[in-house]
């Protein structure tokens, strides 16, 4: 893997696991979509929130670079 995509996923591991686990719980209590949308909502002003104070970062470059890379090779593939 390359550093890019190291740094891209030891950022958004922790969102990805806090996310999964609050909405299976608003699922239970409250249903599908509703557990959707609330739980984007709290998860993206949580990372958006340390992200700005903890990592320094706003902004999605980095995530739009590995998104161009990787479509770029795919179609050189």
């Amino acid at each position: 893997m390359d550093a890019l995509l190291k740094s891209i996923l030891k950022r958004q591991l922790p969102y990805l696991i806090g996310g999964t686990i609050t909405g299976i719980i608003i699922t239970y209590y409250y249903g599908f979509l509703f557990s959707i949308i609330v739980n984007s909502i709290i998860w993206f002003v949580i990372s958006t929130v340390i992200n700005k104070y903890f990592w320094h970062y706003t902004g999605f470059r980095e995530e739009m670079a590995l998104a161009s890379k990787y479509i770029l090779n795919r179609k050189r593939g």
